[in-house]
């Protein structure tokens, strides 16, 4: 009987381990620059805020402009009229993408926490945030934004709302919540780095301002809390015995952890 309960729980153990095994595989750095870059297209599609950019853009020189958003991290803040729409856009990305995370990490938590085979079989299975995707065409033309192609105030699919990530897997989920819209002033500065690319995409500067997108993609705050949860997800899983402890790390630091970081500017 006792040999029975352990060939059953194979499959169950090989879908935690191999839903670990890829989180555990992610490149801190460039999810991290990922995810700035993301913040970045979404707030650029605030008509506001290119707005602002094009106002600026009248009362200034380019060449001008450009000197600012290069050497001033707060100026795309302070300046552009249009500010505010665009980091609300941020803060509205960010909740949702936390709170899909956070959503995951709760069901390996309840897996973690499950003693019953089959329901954490059933469980590993609705926690599809951890399934590998396949890129397809569509999902490549819905990756390729400008400045002001799409609308994510008023559609919660488009690039940047709170629906996009499951409308692009094709999950037919609710829309995480848009909690917390308020940001957190000692975080500013990873806004700080979204809305200055974002203004020189609205400017369509970011080729020739290419050094400088590279520097500003690299958020030391983000890239710091990401890299500290892969190293705790790794040791986390290395003095695990089983795959409850192993569904424990998976939920804690490769799920809900990381999407503590997405949101740290949010309050």
């Amino acid at each position: 009987m006792h040999h029975h309960r352990k060939v059953k729980a194979r499959p169950q153990a090989a879908a935690v381990n191999g839903a670990l095994a890829r989180v555990s595989r992610h490149n801190s750095a460039r999810v991290s620059r990922g995810w700035i870059a993301y913040g970045a297209l979404t707030a650029a599609q605030s008509p506001a805020f290119a707005a602002g950019v094009e106002t600026r853009l009248r009362t200034s020189s380019r060449d001008q402009l450009l000197r600012e958003l290069r050497n001033d991290l707060s100026y795309a803040r302070r300046q552009p009229p249009g500010s505010t729409q665009a980091i609300q856009l941020i803060l509205n990305a960010a909740s949702a993408d936390s709170a899909r995370a956070n959503h995951a990490g709760r069901r390996y938590d309840q897996i973690a926490r499950s003693s019953n085979a089959g329901w954490i079989r059933s469980s590993a299975r609705r926690a599809a945030p951890v399934r590998a995707l396949t890129s397809t065409q569509d999902m490549r033309e819905r990756l390729q934004i400008g400045a002001l192609t799409v609308r994510p105030l008023n559609d919660a699919e488009a690039f940047g709302g709170r629906r996009f990530w499951d409308s692009l897997a094709g999950r037919d989920v609710s829309a995480p919540g848009a909690r917390g819209r308020r940001e957190r002033r000692d975080y500013a500065s990873v806004t700080d780095h979204m809305l200055t690319i974002a203004a020189l995409v609205v400017l369509d500067a970011e080729s020739s301002e290419r050094r400088r997108v590279s520097a500003l993609l690299n958020e030391p705050l983000t890239q710091t809390c990401l890299e500290m949860q892969r190293l705790q997800l790794r040791q986390c899983a290395s003095v695990s015995v089983d795959a409850s402890e192993r569904a424990y790390c998976l939920a804690r630091h490769g799920l809900s952890g990381p999407g503590a970081c997405f949101s740290s500017m949010v309050r």
